[in-house]
């Protein structure tokens, strides 16, 4: 292989090699602070929509506040897992009637969804969580885990 070869092959393969670099610098340090809800979003269906969620935080416990205008407590499911907490929604349309051209028909309403999925740094008790849902508003007491103190001999 002459050197003009050789010098072709490296630059062909630099984009490829910066692209590798870039691949293992994602995938090896931490992902930013909802990164992983953002893709969830972006790859979800069309049909699912995301609502608005509010986070405090103290020492103790995390409080999340989720707006859902028009949601009844028994469409709204929560599952809580080590450090997520995936909040999930059911809302169906109701049927409506219109006049057509050829009398009234009803049109059946189809069924909307909503999902969030939010990720703690810390882990949660799932024991003590508690939920709370009044006029259009969730709100999630969720207790973090303490561990243990080790004292340094």
């Amino acid at each position: 292989m002459t050197s003009s070869e050789k010098n072709n092959n490296r630059t062909r393969s630099e984009p490829f090699t910066h692209f590798i670099n870039k691949m293992d610098r994602l995938f090896s340090e931490r992902p930013p602070k909802g990164m992983l809800q953002s893709l969830d979003e972006f790859f979800g269906s069309t049909k699912e929509r995301g609502f608005p969620v509010d986070i405090q935080e103290s020492n103790s416990e995390y409080i999340l506040t989720a707006t859902l205008p028009g949601i009844a407590r028994n469409q709204i499911s929560i599952d809580v897992l080590t450090q997520a907490v995936t909040i999930s929604a059911r809302q169906p349309e109701k049927p409506h009637k219109q006049h057509g051209p050829h009398g009234m028909f009803q049109k059946d309403g189809t069924t909307g969804s909503m999902s969030r999925t939010i990720t703690f740094q810390k882990p949660i008790d799932d024991a003590h969580v508690t939920a709370r849902h009044r006029d259009g508003i969730l709100t999630l007491h969720l207790p973090k885990i303490r561990g243990n103190r080790i004292e340094i001999n």
